[in-house]
């Protein structure tokens, strides 16, 4: 190819490619926004509207709360996908949960259309619980016996707190701490050191109670034990060695035997107290 032909070529211009029907897509334009136009106004119609189904949700769960008035309760549907498309409801929405669901900050909540296109979704229900709780004003040592002025009252979230909190100052004046807490920390009640009511070696009242009858008798305690804690007892009369529930200072109330292979056929006190199944022999 010469130098003229080679300019030529480059400078031509270049051939009529294929061409976009401009006119036959301006005929089809109109039509084609009747279609999508059409096609929107049937989703509104057709679909329920995903805010209805995260408020039957918030509100079967709020419906069954234990403590409603325990603290601001506030709930919100969270992690529903708004894009989901089901089909509208022509009948009231219900709510339910699955077997063994408990309450809690995160609950997943059923939500159904029990109408002619049935359909169901879950939902996940965060949980926020705001209310009064006592937290320390100092930070406390180790065996600290808690005073007014330890304490301060502060509203806190308390939804996910599972080793719980206490609210009532009552609970929490005179007692002993068995862990150090920080200033600001909301008081457990696992950081209190239980209040010993009963001590070992000391003569206590054991009480059973047998078809409506109460039959008391004098033991001694085999261990500490505060205030329905479990312990080991021995009645004086008998020398048998039972378990009770401290119920005060001096009362312990025995548990009874879940058969009667404690009973004794001669025992060596009146017969309403062998009515209490409490052996009069030792093992």
């Amino acid at each position: 190819m010469n130098r003229e032909r080679f300019v030529s070529y480059l400078t031509a211009a270049p051939r009529d490619r294929h061409k976009p029907d401009t006119a036959g897509l301006a005929r089809r334009v109109p039509r084609l926004a009747v279609l999508l136009l059409a096609a929107g106004m049937a989703t509104a119609a057709d679909w329920h509207d995903p805010a209805a189904i995260s408020a039957a949700a918030e509100q079967y769960l709020r419906e069954r709360l234990s403590a409603p008035d325990a603290g601001d309760t506030r709930l919100s549907a969270q992690g529903f996908d708004q894009r989901l498309r089901l089909a509208a409801c022509d009948r009231p929405l219900e709510g339910f949960m699955r077997p063994g669901t408990r309450i809690g900050a995160r609950t997943i909540v059923g939500v159904r259309c029990p109408g002619s296109r049935p359909w169901k979704v879950y939902v996940p229900v965060e949980m926020t619980v705001s209310t009064s709780v006592w937290v320390a004003s100092r930070p406390l040592p180790r065996g600290h016996v808690l005073a007014e002025g330890d304490l301060v009252a502060e509203t806190r979230d308390v939804s996910g707190r599972a080793t719980g909190y206490v609210n009532s100052r009552n609970d929490l004046v005179g007692q002993r701490l068995k862990t150090s807490v920080l200033a600001g920390r909301v008081l457990e009640p696992h950081f209190l050191q239980a209040e010993i009511a009963v001590r070992r070696g000391q003569s206590v009242t054991l009480a059973v109670e047998v078809s409506g009858i109460q039959v008391r008798m004098s033991g001694k305690a085999l261990a500490d034990g505060a205030l329905n804690q479990r312990i080991r007892v021995e009645n004086h009369n008998s020398g048998r060695v039972v378990e009770g529930i401290v119920r005060s200072r001096e009362l312990v109330e025995v548990l009874m035997p879940a058969t009667g292979e404690f009973r004794n056929p001669d025992p060596k006190v009146s017969a309403p107290m062998a009515d209490t199944g409490i052996s009069n022999s030792k093992h």
